[in-house]
C-alpha cells in the first residue's frame, strides 16, 4: 500500500511537470547547509518563477514550501525537521513540479555530539570533464551502493579551468546530478576557482567569482561551528565531528590574520571528539606541486599547521596536487621537507593507529587526483613523512567515523581500495591547550592504591582537581591540591582505598583557570 502511494504521489507530480513546459531545470537541485533540523534545496531554471519544494518523510504527509517571489536562481530554507531522518522531495513552482524522482532525497544530520555512523566522500581536483572524473565518480557509487552518503566535501579546483559559471554547469553539475540531489556538500576554494588571478591578490581577496555566488556555507555558525563572516572559509558539526574549511589562495593566514584569529577561536571552542580541517594547498607534497618551493603551501604549513597541531586536529586533507600522499600521525614537522625526523613520528604503527588523550599527532592526506590525472612528481618524492605514496591511481577519499573509530580509505577509479588508515581514540578530549606553547601534558596513572597525577603549567594558574563518578557527578575535590599555582611540573599522589570508593570507571577532572581537562580511570588499574 505504502509503494503504491509512493507511484500515484511521483505520477501527480509527472503529470503536472508535462502540463508546464516552459519551465526548465538547468542546475540541480544541490543540497545546501545540512544540518539536524534544517537544509537549504538549490536549483536553477531557464525562466523566472515562483519557488517550491514538497517534501515527505513517510509517504503519506506532504509537507511544502512556497517562495514566491520569480527568480531563475531558487533556494528554498526547509526547518523543523528531524534529525537523522531521510526525506524524499520534488522541487518546482506554484503550479508545477519540475523535478522529483525516489532518487530525490537528503537525510538530515545526526544531533552534535551524537555517535551514529556517518559516511563522507572527499573529491579533489575534480571537475575537468574527463573519463577519469568519471571514472572515479563511478567507482564510488558502486562502493556506496545503496548506503546513504552524509556528507560530500571538496577539497577546491572544483571547475577547470577557471571557476567559470560554464565550468561549473559542465564539468560539475552535468557530470554529478545524482549526486548532487542527494548528498549534502561543502566546498572549498582552490585557485582554478579563483580564476588562477593570483595569491592574496586584490582580486582574490575579493569576492567577485561564480564560486560564491553558487554556493551556501554557513559562515554565521548555521551549523554549529563559530561564524566566520566570510563565505571563505567555515566551520560546521556532524555528529561528533566537527569540520573546519578554510581558504588557502584568496585570505591571509599569518598569526595576525582574520582568519588565523578566527580559527583559533574556532578550534578552542570546539568540543567535538574528532575535527577534521580541509584546504586546498596541502602543507607536504611532492607530487605534481612542491611544498618546499611553493608559497602558498609553505605559508599553510608554517602559518596554520602549528595552529592545527595546538588543538590536536586528527586529519587534514588537501588536493591541489595530482597526487595521492598520506602521512602517518605526526607532530611538528614545520620546516622543509628533509628536517623530518622519527620524533615527528607520533606512532610507528601500520594502518591502524591509536590516539590516547592528549591527542597528538595529525594525519596529513592529499587527494587531488579525483578528475586530473596523477604521475609528474618533484625532485625528493616521495617524502620522508608519507607513509602512502601513490601517483598511478585517480582516486576519491572515503571516510567512515562512528564513535572513537574513524577510518580513511582511498578508493581508486577501478574500485580497489588502494590505501586505508583508521584512528582508534580512548580516553576524553580536553577542552583546549594546557601550555601556551600548545603541549598537553595531563597524565594520570594508577600504581599502589593511588592515583599519580602529573601536569606543567606555563603560568600561575588557579587549579582544582575532582573526582567524578562514571556518570560525570562530582563525587569530591583533592584537599592537597594547592589552589593556586605558580609555572613548573607538578606530580600529586592522590589516595584511593582510605575513600571508602568502590571498583569501576571514574574520571579526573581537572580545572586550569576557565579550561577543562579529563582522564578516564579505573580503580582497578585499567585505564
Amino acid at each position: 500500500m505504502m509503494k503504491f502511494k509512493w507511484v500515484v504521489f511521483f505520477l501527480c507530480f509527472t503529470l503536472q511537470v508535462n502540463l508546464v513546459k516552459a519551465q526548465v531545470v538547468l542546475r540541480g537541485p544541490y543540497l545546501q547547509m545540512v544540518t539536524p533540523h534544517s537544509i537549504i534545496i538549490r536549483w536553477q531554471t531557464d525562466v523566472e518563477c515562483s519557488s517550491r519544494v514538497n517534501y515527505d518523510i513517510n509517504l503519506n504527509t506532504l509537507h511544502s514550501v512556497l517562495d514566491t517571489t520569480l527568480t531563475t536562481e531558487h533556494q528554498v530554507y526547509l526547518s523543523g525537521l528531524d534529525a537523522s531522518t531521510k526525506y524524499y522531495y520534488t522541487i518546482g513552482s506554484t503550479d508545477s513540479v519540475l523535478h522529483g524522482d525516489a532518487q530525490n532525497y537528503f537525510v538530515t544530520s545526526a544531533l552534535t555530539g551524537s555517535t551514529s555512523a556517518v559516511r563522507v566522500w572527499v573529491t579533489g581536483d575534480f571537475g575537468n570533464g574527463s573519463v577519469e572524473q568519471v571514472a572515479v565518480r563511478d567507482a564510488y557509487a558502486q562502493f556506496a551502493h545503496n548506503e546513504d552518503t552524509h556528507l560530500w566535501l571538496w577539497l577546491g579546483d572544483n571547475a577547470y579551468y577557471t571557476g567559470t559559471e560554464s565550468e561549473y554547469q559542465g564539468n560539475v553539475f552535468d557530470k554529478y546530478p545524482d549526486q548532487l540531489k542527494s548528498i549534502p556538500l561543502y566546498p572549498a576554494i582552490g585557485n582554478h576557482d579563483y580564476g588562477n588571478a593570483g595569491y592574496q591578490t586584490s582580486s582574490t581577496l575579493g569576492l567577485n567569482f561564480p564560486y560564491f555566488s553558487i554556493f551556501n556555507v554557513p559562515s554565521h555558525g548555521e551549523a554549529g561551528g563559530l561564524a566566520s563572516g566570510t563565505p571563505k572559509y567555515y566551520s560546521f558539526n556532524y555528529a561528533n565531528i566537527h569540520f573546519i574549511a578554510l581558504d588557502s589562495y584568496g585570505s591571509y593566514n599569518d598569526t595576525g590574520s582574520v582568519m588565523y584569529r578566527w580559527l583559533e577561536q574556532d578550534l578552542n571552542a570546539n568540543e567535538q571528539r574528532w575535527t577534521i580541517a580541509y584546504f586546498h594547498h596541502p602543507p607536504y607534497t611532492k607530487g605534481s606541486h612542491n611544498s618546499d618551493t611553493e608559497t602558498e603551501l609553505v605559508n599553510m604549513r608554517q602559518n596554520i599547521v602549528p595552529l592545527l597541531e595546538k588543538f590536536d586536529v586528527d586529519l587534514v586533507l588537501s588536493g591541489h596536487s595530482h597526487s595521492n600522499e598520506r602521512t602517518p600521525l605526526i607532530r611538528g614537522h614545520y620546516g622543509l621537507s628533509q628536517t623530518f625526523n622519527p620524533s615527528m613520528q607520533i606512532e610507528n604503527a601500520g594502518d591502524t593507529l591509536f590516539k590516547s588523550s592528549p591527542f597528538r599527532g595529525t594525519v596529513y592526506a592529499v587527494c587531488g587526483t579525483a578528475g586530473q590525472n596523477p604521475g609528474a612528481t618533484q625532485p625528493g618524492f616521495p617524502m620522508a613523512c608519507m607513509q602512502f605514496n601513490n601517483i598511478s591511481d585517480n582516486c576519491s577519499l572515503v571516510l567512515d567515523v562512528e564513535g572513537d573509530v574513524l577510518s580513511c580509505k582511498y578508493l581508486s577509479s577501478s574500485g580497489n581500495v588502494v590505501d586505508r588508515i583508521v584512528l582508534k581514540k580512548s580516553g576524553f578530549r580536553q577542552s583546549g591547550p594546557l601550555t601556551q606553547g600548545g603541549e598537553k601534558n595531563f597524565t594520570v596513572s594508577y600504581v599502589n592504591d593511588q592515583w599519580e597525577l602529573s601536569y606543567y603549567l606555563e603560568k600561575t594558574t588557579r587549579v582544582k582537581i575532582d573526582l567524578l563518578n562514571g556518570l560525570g557527578q562530582n563525587i569530591f575535590s583533592f584537599p592537597q591540591i594547592p589552589e593556586k599555582q605558580t609555572r613548573g611540573f607538578y606530580r600529586f599522589n592522590l589516595l584511593v582505598k582510605e575513600n571508602n570508593l568502590r571498583g569501576g570507571i571514574y574520571y579526573i577532572r581537572m580545572l586550569a583557570d576557565d579550561e577543562g581537562y579529563m582522564q578516564k580511570v579505573m580503580l582497578n588499574g585499567v585505564r
